[in-house]
């Protein structure tokens, strides 16, 4: 593939992440399939984040004006050329293998439209030893069913739609609830794809108020659910 149709296109949105943007970046490009685009959507970043993503010339490199999430993802999709779409997080890392893994799924599995993996988390290093005292990690290895961790055919997600805009916490189970509406055939599989950063910066730290947000998500699917049926 050329540079103008990769296979794979990945978008990684950040705000404010001038922090881990670098290593972020370096663990896509990094991996042993080449073909792909990386589009890096800055969510109103007022750091450092635009000087960090320009730095890597691979780099196609978005600026929004207007926090939102779901509205950053949703602006670097209508941007992918790719036939495959993949995430990532500023703050985590790919594992070095991950594509090459999903990919062979893909070509194994024609069938499949949608590969999971499983994420392995870990505690910053950098962080002074009373900060990491105070981060926790319950379970080390996860199955990874999120959007760092899936590799999915560009088909397939325009099949299902873009991201809810007005969804920013919880904006994925809203996607695979719709996805699952639709039968999407997804694999799970048992190696480590994504490592996801424990920083206490994290959204789930500091954001546990808006954990209400999934409940909210899955009424709605419920709802769409029931009125399906009805139909």
């Amino acid at each position: 593939m050329t540079p103008e149709a990769p296979d794979i296109s990945v978008v990684v949105p950040v705000h404010n992440g001038e922090r881990y943007l670098a290593e972020c970046i370096q663990s896509v490009l990094d991996q042993r399939h080449g073909a792909l685009e990386l589009l890096v959507v800055d969510n109103a970043s007022t750091d450092a984040t635009a000087a960090v993503a320009r730095a890597f010339s691979a780099v196609r490199y978005f600026h929004l004006p207007d926090k939102g999430l779901s509205r950053a993802l949703n602006h670097g999709l209508e941007r992918c050329r790719g036939g495959f779409l993949a995430f990532l997080d500023a703050d985590d890392l790919w594992s070095p293998n991950r594509l090459e893994l999903q990919l062979e799924t893909f070509a194994r599995n024609p069938e499949v439209e949608l590969v999971f993996g499983h994420v392995e988390q870990f505690i910053s290093p950098e962080l002074e030893e009373s900060v990491k005292a105070k981060l926790s990690i319950r379970h080390k290895l996860l199955p990874g069913r999120h959007r760092g961790t899936m590799l999915i055919r560009t088909e397939s997600f325009r099949r299902v739609g873009p991201f809810e805009p007005s969804v920013d916490y919880g904006e994925f189970l809203d996607w695979y609830m719709r996805a699952a509406e639709l039968h999407i055939r997804d694999v799970m599989l048992p190696e480590v794809v994504t490592l996801r950063r424990v920083h206490g910066a994290n959204l789930g730290y500091t954001e546990r108020n808006r954990r209400v947000e999934y409940a909210r998500v899955l009424k709605r699917g419920l709802d769409r659910r029931r009125r399906s049926s009805e139909e």
